[in-house]
């Protein structure tokens, strides 16, 4: 990681997901049971594009803080390549950060036809970015098996897929890295806060 992004990285605001997704979760509920536009209570259109994505990255760094027992912050922070950057603190007290680019396979009635194979390649025109995770959000009802994904080389540095799978989304799974050999990958679930 080069000295530029470790310096405007540390100087972002981070947040806690947890306490993020325990606010996004009061304001679900509420607009879940009002008389509004479907675009607007799924969060579907351009004004609200920035929540939704806050909301997936902090699903996913919650959900990576749940698997690996390393509480992870997060910054909602678009630049070039990324949407998100993690920080956590590793075993020796080294702070590190993760920039993180996020993907999402929408709901069938939005393109019936979108899956976690083509987000994969797709990701083979990244340019090199070898600090960069790319979190792809399953966003619809369907059945997963990371064991039938062809991983293609990719010139990131992680690739994992999280997915709500209760029909309330309380709760989630994850599974990754991706990019690793298949004996290495990682699968978890963890509940939504509450």
């Amino acid at each position: 990681m080069t000295q530029i992004s470790l310096r405007t990285f540390s100087g972002l605001r981070y947040r806690d997901p947890r306490l993020v997704l325990l606010d996004l979760r009061s304001l679900e509920i509420k607009v879940a049971l009002a008389d509004i536009d479907p675009r607007v209570k799924h969060l579907r259109t351009n004004q609200l594009r920035n929540i939704r994505e806050l909301r997936s990255a902090c699903l996913f760094c919650y959900g990576m803080s749940e698997l690996t027992g390393r509480k992870r912050a997060v910054a909602h922070a678009e630049a070039e390549d990324y949407d998100a950057v993690a920080t956590w603190i590793e075993n020796d007290g080294t702070q590190s950060f993760a920039p993180i680019q996020l993907k999402e396979v929408p709901p069938a009635a939005l393109n019936p036809t979108a899956s976690v194979q083509s987000v994969i390649d797709g990701l083979s025109k990244y340019p090199s970015s070898p600090d960069l995770t790319v979190a792809i959000h399953l966003n619809r009802a369907t059945r997963f098996e990371a064991s039938e994904l062809v991983i293609p080389p990719l010139n990131v540095a992680a690739v994992w897929v999280f997915a709500g799978i209760s029909p309330d989304q309380s709760r989630w799974a994850m599974w990754g890295n991706l990019l690793e050999p298949r004996e290495d990958w990682q699968a978890g679930t963890f509940e939504y806060p509450n």
